[in-house]
């Protein structure tokens, strides 16, 4: 019970923050070419490694040379090809393949589950979501881990989260698939990991947007090493482990174990920590005065996100000054309304736990 009202209410906390950050996007101006081809060459020259930047540079400014949709997409997926190929590899693009490598292992094995088990189409259905989430989770990554000191905290904030939720259920095969039954112990993975790898994160980092980015990579992380350990555990217990209902059948114990594996690593886990850790992230940035500045950023436009924007060089002291006071009041009231949301969680949480 506890972890669906911290579920749901995460949601609502994402859908304020972005319906926030989409009501403060400037639309970009006629000149400014940011088409498909162009976004996903520059997610690939992201990745690349010092020695080759300036090759991923001058492909960008090759790709403004070519015109046509056709053209254009041939362009920029073989430079993004060469780019996560040909040697040297950068640190980005050596933690993208480590995960989808991750992601891959875990969708084997469940398809080899599967199979041995002899389960039906329902778990092929569940294997079709499966795959979408991890190729989801593995680009989500590639986008982060190509910002500047990103890539080592997250992937160590994703480490802290799982061990936080092993250390919950015993380090054992059984505990991983198991749900916890201790009503306060669900808690501390729940919203205790989150907030520390939020606080940490923005204090690492320097600045809230950096915060919120380990955060989320922690959050991806975390999930997909859960996920493939739940599904290893799945895969070595079986239908064994504490006696089963006398009812169900070995398919059914092992279908259900592969949904709840699925249902809580690679959905209510991330979504938790990762909106947990982006209200710990501001609030941190909020309280420490020196990072206060570098949370407070210009409005964004249609190029980029919050904290990726770039100030308009011809804009006038009065009107940054507006726009300034503008976000900051924004943020202020949405800081406010995820705090007393976090509030709320933890107390619906408690209460839950008192009555069961």
């Amino acid at each position: 019970m506890a972890k669906v009202l911290v579920l749901m209410i995460c949601l609502v906390g994402i859908a304020v923050a972005l319906l926030t950050r989409y009501a403060q996007a400037v639309p970009a101006g006629p000149a400014v070419r940011d088409d498909g081809p162009v976004r996903l060459l520059r997610w690939a020259v992201g990745l690349l490694s010092a020695q080759r930047a300036e090759w991923g540079q001058a492909m960008l400014g090759e790709l403004d040379h070519i015109d046509g949709r056709g053209p254009r997409w041939r362009f920029s997926v073989s430079c993004a090809g060469a780019a996560l190929l040909l040697p040297p590899w950068g640190r980005a693009a050596a933690a993208v393949w480590a995960m989808a490598a991750v992601a891959v292992g875990a969708a084997c094995l469940y398809g080899l589950v599967a199979v041995r088990h002899g389960l039906g189409a329902g778990a092929w259905v569940s294997a079709v979501i499966m795959v979408v989430f991890l190729a989801g989770f593995t680009l989500a990554a590639s986008v982060l881990l190509r910002r500047p000191g990103v890539a080592v905290p997250g992937l160590l904030g994703g480490l802290f989260v799982a061990l936080g939720w092993q250390a919950m259920s015993g380090f054992t095969f059984y505990g991983a698939i198991a749900p916890i039954t201790a009503p306060w112990a669900p808690l501390v993975p729940m919203i205790g990991v989150p907030l520390l790898v939020g606080v940490a994160s923005t204090l690492r980092g320097g600045s809230a947007a950096a915060g919120r980015r380990i955060a989320r990579l922690a959050a991806i992380s975390g999930g997909l090493v859960l996920y493939l350990y739940g599904t290893v555990a799945v895969a070595v217990l079986g239908a064994g482990g504490p006696p089963q209902d006398t009812g169900w059948t070995v398919s059914s114990i092992i279908n259900d174990r592969l949904g709840s594996n699925m249902t809580h690593n690679l959905v209510a886990l991330p979504l938790m920590t990762a909106t947990i850790g982006w209200v710990a992230a501001t609030a941190t940035a909020r309280i420490r005065p020196r990072l206060t500045a570098s949370a407070v950023l210009a409005p964004v436009t249609a190029a980029g996100p919050a904290g990726e924007a770039s100030r308009d060089p011809v804009a006038t002291p009065q009107e940054a000054g507006s726009a300034v006071r503008i976000r900051n009041w924004h943020r202020t009231a949405l800081l406010l309304l995820l705090c007393a949301v976090l509030a709320a969680t933890v107390f619906l949480a408690a209460a839950s736990g008192l009555r069961g």
